[in-house]
């Protein structure tokens, strides 16, 4: 799995329609839209086997477990090279406070809400906590 030559276009276009959706268990949550990320970028959608397996926070721990490594970081590291966290460019998956987003220059993006506001949030890199960090592949 490796980025498109124009995969910076393409993640742009995936981020646009998703700044006001809000957050929905196995449809638009924090793993939903990371590969979503993924798949804008590369083409391959690299958790296919958790699509339609949840609706709720426990159905996506059972889940993890079941299709997964058992937790969200380990079942990422199965799947993704793990870098440190400061070395993510733009693409790139992050986990910070157990959230997944994606990096984008001094911030990540991530599904979440801002005072009344759900949708797309912005996670300054500066206050992650914890953070973990897995390379989209480039082509090159």
């Amino acid at each position: 799995m490796q980025r498109f030559p124009d995969w910076d276009a393409r993640l742009a276009a995936y981020l646009e329609p998703l700044r006001a959706r809000p957050f929905e268990w196995g449809r638009h949550d924090c793993c939903t839209f990371a590969a979503g990320a993924v798949e804008a970028m590369t083409g391959v959608d690299p958790m296919p086997e958790f699509r339609g397996r949840y609706s709720t926070a426990i159905g996506s721990a059972r889940a993890l477990r079941r299709f997964g490594a058992g937790d969200l970081a380990s079942t990422l590291d199965g799947k993704f090279e793990a870098i440190p966290a400061p070395l993510a460019q733009r693409g790139d998956i992050v986990m910070t406070g157990g959230l997944l987003g994606i990096a984008w220059g001094d911030f990540a993006f991530a599904v979440g809400s801002e005072g009344d506001r759900e949708g797309l949030i912005r996670m300054e890199r500066s206050r992650w906590i914890e953070p973990r960090a897995w390379r989209v592949r480039y082509g090159f």
